[in-house]
């Protein structure tokens, strides 16, 4: 019988951590929707399966410290639209991607560099994607060329472009 309160308090404690999360994701996006001028008519945020593909889209990326992406050749891509991914914040904001077009993402630059000093944009495409690290610095990649290198293992090779900061 205490065995079974032990499981219940577990299940319980782990719902609230769920539900906690939840409320804290809420409240990230409830800020980021007000701060933002006419949010809901630039933007909308990523449903389940488009966090699935995002996410997995940032497993490919080679980070060489959090949030900071190590960039290495140069890539121009013609923008359209995109999902706006913040790489250092809470957990909570980790989870939160934010759809709409790349000429309005980065005409509201520093709003978004309130809640995050490192920014990615993944294109829809899910390809091309532009880096902006804590300077300003904007910088153009596509994740391409997968090649086999071994039995059941790949190498990626990623293309990039530096522009000019934001400022």
């Amino acid at each position: 019988m205490d065995h079974e309160r032990k499981e219940l308090l577990a299940q319980k404690r782990a719902q609230l951590k769920i539900k906690q999360k939840r409320a804290e994701i809420q409240q990230y996006k409830d800020r980021l929707t007000k701060s933002i001028e006419h949010f809901s008519q630039k933007y909308r945020y990523a449903d389940e399966a488009e966090a699935l593909k995002i996410e997995t889209f940032l497993s490919k990326l080679n980070f060489k410290q959090p949030g900071q992406l190590a960039i290495q050749e140069v890539c121009p891509y013609p923008h359209g639209n995109a999902y706006l991914c913040f790489l250092m914040g809470t957990d909570a904001l980790f989870e939160i991607y934010v759809f709409g077009k790349y000429s309005d993402i980065m005409s509201d630059h520093d709003t978004w560099e309130v809640f995050s000093p490192y920014l990615l944009l993944v294109d829809e495409d899910f390809i091309h994607y532009t880096y902006i690290n804590d300077d300003g610095e904007v910088m153009e990649s596509q994740v391409s060329c997968w090649r086999r290198k071994g039995v059941n293992t790949y190498e990626q090779r990623i293309i990039d472009r530096k522009t000019p900061g934001l400022g």
